[in-house]
């Protein structure tokens, strides 16, 4: 029940009541959250590699790739997970400076994490739709830093010392 409070709270960002309350919600679920997403959201591209399987071509029987896909396919999703958030979240960290808000990376991390889920969906929508990859990542990351850029200007900027 977590999980679906989570989501619903980062559909709903850059919301100040949903970022406060996804302030609260631990590491390890985060976690949890993040990588459900991302096997989610590319579930579809192994749905397609392994109906576009080519059996007569193929150096690997069938039975074979399917057992790689079921081990290495969430081995890959953990990696994908902390190295491309730990990444967009450099893009995140350039916003604050701009926007001389106090946050750690840490906070920084977790909202991008969280701030990823709207983009993500989008990004396979249009990618599903044939709509080519670049385009698709240009909007992705629009969509995700417009997110992004929101979220930060919730936090007030530190106080002067006088």
């Amino acid at each position: 029940m977590q999980l679906l409070n989570v989501f619903v709270n980062s559909s709903k960002l850059p919301n100040k009541q949903a970022l406060f309350s996804l302030n609260r919600v631990g590491m390890r679920d985060t976690l949890v959250y993040l990588f459900l997403v991302f096997i989610v959201a590319f579930l579809p591209n192994v749905i397609l590699s392994i109906i576009s399987f080519p059996t007569r071509e193929a150096t690997i029987p069938f039975s074979l790739y399917i057992l790689q896909l079921i081990v290495f396919y969430p081995l890959l999703m953990m990696f994908l997970v902390v190295s491309g958030v730990t990444f967009l979240t450099c893009g995140s960290w350039v916003i604050k400076v701009i926007n001389k808000r106090k946050l750690a990376f840490a906070q920084l991390w977790k909202m991008t994490g969280y701030a990823l889920t709207l983009p993500l969906f989008f990004y396979n929508l249009l990618y599903l739709l044939g709509i080519p990859i670049r385009w698709a990542t240009i909007i992705f990351a629009i969509i995700l830093y417009g997110i992004m850029f929101l979220t930060i200007r919730v936090y007030p900027k530190p106080a002067t010392k006088k």
